[in-house]
């Protein structure tokens, strides 16, 4: 049975990895949270600039990027609670062929394309040692304070940026996996999440993010051009469940 179709926790076995942190247990089991995700077409150009240290280029689709700005409040995880904001933009590896039918067909198997994360605050040490040290996200410890009520969304990055989102009318569809893309000491990692929850979409024009301040992912907003635009789709999902396992190594990472 494919992973979509079943209890995602089913027969997932962990093992302890250690962090400066402390023991980890991987994968890392997401029991339940809340998460928003903005979606934005953005200039290539724009896109390419923050993917030019790395062998990866844009995925551009119509002319355009796509970038994701995601709101994370975990509440039950095997690495506790904590918040997390992601940034990044969908790439794809230079000098490859872009396989279409199977990305259709099943884009987890796929090591072509991923989304590459630039920025991933969190609020937590354990969080921010083992995204780190693991899989080589861009993370930084920083002051995150998120609220999912049954209508509405506000998140504040502490010195960066606040944002506001009200419920709209839209589809609701099974969540897709995050495919991610990062580089650990040099090498490209390439991690599939899947997900077990339902995401809803609606309310992109409600969307509001206000700039408070300088900072790294404030930083990217900004060179994305986020905050003066209208996102292109938003979703939302409660009772979120998720997997996150070791990814895989898919070479020299360095363009």
């Amino acid at each position: 049975m494919a992973a979509r179709d079943r209890d995602i926790f089913a027969g997932v076995g962990q093992s302890t990895v250690i962090t400066t942190a402390g023991d980890c247990q991987v994968p890392i089991l997401y029991r339940d949270g809340s998460m928003l995700v903005v979606g934005y077409r953005i200039d290539r150009h724009r896109a390419a600039t923050a993917l030019s240290h790395v062998a990866l280029e844009p995925l551009v689709m119509a002319g355009k990027a796509l970038a994701l700005l995601c709101i994370f409040e975990y509440r039950d995880t095997t690495i506790g609670p904590y918040n997390e904001i992601g940034l990044g933009v969908f790439a794809r590896r230079k000098a490859r062929p872009l396989p279409i039918r199977r990305i259709l067909r099943d884009v987890r198997s796929v090591d072509e394309v991923g989304m590459y994360v630039t920025n991933l605050p969190v609020n937590t040490p354990a969080a921010y040692a083992a995204g780190v040290e693991l899989w080589g996200y861009p993370k930084y410890v920083s002051g995150i304070d998120t609220r999912f009520d049954g209508r509405s969304t506000t998140a504040t990055l502490e010195s960066e940026f606040e944002l506001r989102h009200r419920v709209g009318r839209g589809i609701t569809i099974k969540g897709l996996p995050f495919i991610t893309f990062t580089c650990k000491h040099e090498r490209l990692i390439r991690t599939v999440i899947e997900v077990g929850h339902m995401v809803r979409f609606g309310g992109a024009r409600s969307l509001r993010i206000q700039l408070t301040g300088d900072g790294p992912t404030s930083t990217t907003v900004k060179a994305f051009g986020l905050d003066s635009l209208r996102p292109t789709f938003v979703q939302r999902a409660d009772g979120l469940r998720a997997v996150l396992p070791i990814g895989k190594d898919c070479g020299d990472a360095l363009a």
